[in-house]
This record gives C-alpha cells, sequence and structure tokens, in this order.
C-alpha cells in the first residue's frame, strides 16, 4: 500500500474533525470522517434539546470570546464585513463555508456514531485501527459495521460527560436541576428565582441570559474570577492587545498593566469577585453584560453553595436563600471519550488524558493516533486544533517523527507540574500564543523572521509587534499559502470594516487622522526608545 493511499478515521465533524479531515487531504490522505449529527459544526451547529436529545451546543445567544482575525483557519479568513465577535450564527455559516471551499463534507458519514475503537489484529506490524459505528438509516433502522484504517484522529472534544458536585440535601431539593449542557434559552425560567453554580463563561452567560426574564438570579462561586470585555483600548477586540510576539513594553509589564486596569475598571464588582489567583491561573469571564446586571441586581454574587433544602440553598457563608425554582449547574465537564475505547493508552490518569503536546497518546508502538481538540486555551481553538491537524496529518503520512517514548513521556510529566504550579486546581489551560508556535515549530511553519527581514522587513515587523494571526503559520514551510501575505497585511481592513457602516463628514475624519497619526508616532517613539535601551 503507497503512502498517498493510507485511509484516516476522523471521529467527530466539530471544528476539530472538519479541519481534521481538511489537513488529511492536504498531505495526500484519504480521510473518512464519522459525525453522529446530521450536520457540522460540532458545539457551533445549535440544536434545541426537544429535537435531538440533550448534546453539548452553544446557546441561543452565544457570542464568540475571541475575535474572527485571530480565530479564523489560518488559510481562509472571515468576510471582512462580519463582525468582529459573532453570533453563533455566523460560525456556523463560516464552517460550512470552510467545508464547501474545501470540498469536505462527501467526505463526512452524518447519522453515523463510532461506538468503539480497537488495534487491528495486525495492529503489531500494521499500526492499523478497528473503527465501529452505527449508523442510523432513513427508516430509523440502526445497522452496526466495522472498518480498519490505518490511522485515527479522536475529534471528539472534551465536553461530552456533564460534571454535577455533590452536594447535601440536593436529592431532596424540590426545584429544577440542571447542568448547563441542556440549557439552551432562558424562556423557561420566566418570572422564576434561579441560581447559577459556576464562575466560568458558561455560568456566566447563562446568569445574564436568565436575569433578563427572571424575577432573581444568584450566582454561586467557590472563587473570584477576572472580568475581562471583548473590546479592549480605542475600541480594538481584546485579543489584538493581548497576543503580540512583541509588546512595545517587556512581557510581564504588558500583563501586569492589564490587571492594573482590570482592577481598576471592574473595581466595585471586586467586592464580590476578586480573584486571589494570576490571570492566566483560569479562565476569565468573558463579559460585556454581567457588570450592568450586578450593579443593577438582576444578578447578585453569593457564596459556594453548603447545602440544600428541600425548597432553598444554603451558602457556605451563613445567608440562605428560600423559594428557589431552579438551579443550573454550569460546573464544566469531566474529561472522557464518548465511545469504548479498547487501548491501555487511552485510558484517564489522575482525570485527564495524557497526551504528548495534548496530541499524541503514550505507549504506542505505532504513532497512528491523535486525540485532537482536547485542550482548552486561553484563547483561540482555531488555530489551535489546526495546528494539531496539520501535525498529525503528517506524523500518519510518515513526514514528521515523533521523539522516543521516555522523551515523550518526560514532556508529559514536565507539562502536568507546570499546569498544576500556574493553574487553578482541577484546571489544564494552556498559553494560546506559546502552544500554537510550539506546534508550528514542530510542523516547520513557524517563520523564519530573520531570513524573512531581508525580503520582507515590513511583513516581519507586522508579524512581530501585530496582533499574532494564524496566517502567519502560511508563510513558509509545508502548507505555504500565496495569500497569507496578504491575508496579514489586510488584517486591519477587516477589523474597521463592520464599523464603518455610516459615512462620516471630512472634519470629523480629518480630527481621527490626526489622532492616528498622533498615535502611530507615539508608538514609533516607544519602539526606538526600547530598541535603544
Amino acid at each position: 500500500m503507497s503512502e498517498r493511499s493510507k485511509t484516516v478515521a476522523v471521529i467527530g465533524c466539530g471544528i476539530s474533525g472538519l479541519t481534521a479531515v481538511k489537513c488529511c487531504l492536504d498531505e495526500g490522505l484519504q480521510p473518512t470522517c464519522f459525525e453522529r449529527s446530521d450536520g457540522i459544526g460540532g458545539l457551533w451547529y445549535y440544536r434545541d434539546n426537544s429535537e435531538y436529545g440533550i448534546m453539548t451546543t452553544i446557546y441561543k445567544s452565544t457570542i464568540t470570546n475571541t475575535s474572527k482575525e485571530v480565530t479564523s483557519f489560518s488559510d481562509f479568513p472571515f468576510p471582512g464585513e462580519w463582525p468582529n465577535f459573532m453570533h453563533h450564527s455566523y460560525m456556523k455559516r463560516y464552517l460550512d463555508m470552510y467545508a464547501d471551499k474545501f470540498g469536505l463534507k462527501k467526505h463526512i458519514r452524518f447519522s453515523t456514531r463510532v461506538t468503539r475503537l480497537a488495534q487491528a489484529p495486525d495492529y503489531e506490524a500494521t499500526g492499523r485501527w478497528v473503527v465501529t459505528s452505527q449508523a442510523e438509516g432513513v427508516s430509523g433502522h440502526v445497522e452496526e459495521f466495522s472498518q480498519e484504517f490505518d490511522a485515527v484522529m479522536i475529534c471528539t472534544g472534551m465536553f461530552n460527560n456533564p460534571y454535577i458536585p455533590e452536594f447535601p440535601g440536593l436529592e431532596e431539593f424540590q426545584g429544577k436541576v440542571m447542568h448547563s449542557q441542556a440549557f439552551r434559552r432562558p424562556e423557561e425560567f420566566e418570572g422564576k428565582r434561579v441560581v447559577v453554580v459556576g464562575i466560568g463563561n458558561s455560568a456566566g452567560d447563562a446568569a445574564v441570559d436568565v436575569s433578563r426574564l427572571a424575577s432573581q438570579v444568584y450566582l454561586s462561586t467557590r472563587r473570584g474570577v477576572w472580568i475581562v470585555n471583548r473590546i479592549g483600548d480605542y475600541g480594538i477586540p481584546w485579543d489584538f492587545h493581548f497576543f503580540r510576539r512583541f509588546h512595545l513594553v517587556p512581557a510581564k509589564l504588558h500583563v501586569m498593566l492589564f490587571v492594573k486596569s482590570l482592577k481598576r475598571k471592574f473595581k466595585m464588582l471586586y467586592n464580590s469577585l476578586r480573584p486571589a489567583h494570576d490571570l492566566s491561573a483560569g479562565e476569565a469571564l468573558m463579559t460585556e453584560d454581567m457588570p450592568g446586571c450586578i450593579i443593577s441586581g438582576t444578578v447578585i454574587i453569593k457564596a459556594n453553595i453548603a447545602s440544600f433544602t428541600k425548597t432553598g440553598v444554603v451558602f457556605e457563608d451563613g445567608t440562605t436563600e428560600e423559594d428557589i425554582d431552579a438551579v443550573i449547574m454550569a460546573t464544566g465537564y469531566k474529561d472522557s471519550l464518548p465511545l469504548e475505547v479498547d487501548c491501555q493508552a487511552l485510558e484517564m490518569k489522575d482525570g485527564h488524558l495524557p497526551l504528548y503536546k495534548l496530541v499524541f497518546p503514550l505507549g504506542l508502538k505505532h504513532n497512528t493516533l491523535s486525540v485532537n481538540g482536547a485542550i482548552r486555551p486561553l484563547g483561540s481553538v482555531i488555530p489551535c486544533v489546526e495546528l494539531q491537524a496539520r501535525w498529525a496529518s503528517r506524523v500518519f503520512k510518515g513526514l514528521a517523527k515523533l521523539p522516543s517514548q521516555p522523551d515523550m513521556e518526560a514532556e508529559v510529566k514536565a507539562t502536568d507540574e507546570a499546569m498544576k504550579a500556574a493553574c487553578l486546581p482541577n484546571h489544564r489551560h494552556s498559553d494560546f500564543q506559546a502552544y500554537c508556535i510550539s506546534l508550528a515549530s514542530e510542523i516547520g511553519v513557524e517563520p523564519n523572521f530573520l531570513k524573512l527581514f531581508f525580503t520582507d522587513p515590513v511583513l516581519t515587523l507586522r508579524c512581530l509587534f501585530g496582533p499574532l494571526v494564524p496566517y502567519q503559520f502560511r508563510l513558509m514551510g509545508p502548507g505555504k499559502n500565496d495569500e497569507a501575505r496578504k491575508a496579514i497585511t489586510t488584517v486591519w481592513e477587516r477589523v474597521l470594516k463592520p464599523t464603518k457602516t455610516r459615512p462620516i463628514g471630512p472634519k470629523e475624519d480629518t480630527r481621527h487622522l490626526v489622532i492616528l497619526i498622533a498615535f502611530c508616532v507615539s508608538v514609533l517613539v516607544v519602539i526606538m526608545a526600547w530598541i535603544l535601551l
């Protein structure tokens, strides 16, 4: 069998699975994607529970937390006229456009659920896998069949097994209890008293949504949280400020100034939400609405739950709220795979799956299996999972090699220890920028800026001092794209375009131009001072 004819099973067709199919095709592999629903998008394919049963999707009101330029695939920018932070319907349209442009849907088996993954009888010699799946026919009849593949990418994500903590009295509580996985829209909570448990973005979004119709919402949390707006200084997306290879000041000073600005901006809110951890130790609460809900009293911050009564909740600070109608547990998910796996390398250890660079399982004789999307970056997901797929497909093709097992085990151990030291307990977040650069280096697509400077100095400065956008990983190396330079140089055009929806007079336009020129001059002065010092 030639290398070009290698077959790859891709399990799941969310963002990770979709780009996995595309990357396999780029390397001349033959992907077959198994998707249990009737469409692509995974979390971004909105479905009501009544129609599809309880499946993990976004809420009806969900808006992206990262801007379109930082979120895009490296060879497929978002349309310039689209908003910088998008309603989930835009994301679904974007994924459909991506699939249509690269002809991905013909490689996807919809309404087909993978139930079991096992090593093939000849795995020791070939590294092949057996995938068992169930396909639902037109009449509703379920057919099960097995098929062998040369390699497998598991792209099911880690949001499959909802976690609900045990609280004394919860079983006797007479109100409604649901996990945020089942929450879609707030209408059923109209006029009710609701407790939302958790302080991540799912909890914040649910609390804000429900507060618009409920008589009162209580947000119960055991810790504080950093509050971050999507809109940064000068109206620029927050991640354009935050994710840059070089800042005008040292990186630590940049973070310190950013944290100081958060403390100043939300000083009153931190009376109840002041975090005791560093900004990078856990997920920030990305919201524009929560401060208004707190200041207006529609959302009241409470301590962690101590116990339940039949009709109310007792909190750890001794306070009690009675006549509670519903509780939404936005308490996260247990790391697990939604299929039966006959492979020790995929067994959970200490609550998570040990993976080399969060992609490749340990202890396998052949590197023909990857787990894509098992990552929680403090930033955009798409660039991370696209780089994972580009790397895995090249490993499967034999164009990239992995280190020895002892070296990979040492790397995994070092990563675990670093996460334990840097993150909150039970949190495993990755630095978005560092992770992308690390994978890009493995693939050979991290730009050589010294070489680039002598051929295109302006582009080099844009990459080094401008926002870290995924197109940078298409400038050179495998998968080089001639459109990458244009995508980088026109980033600001696409950022500004959706804000220019009303023509302004020449005087007003000139005033803004003067301000922009003054800002640019000040930036150049700072750069020169930074270089000289």
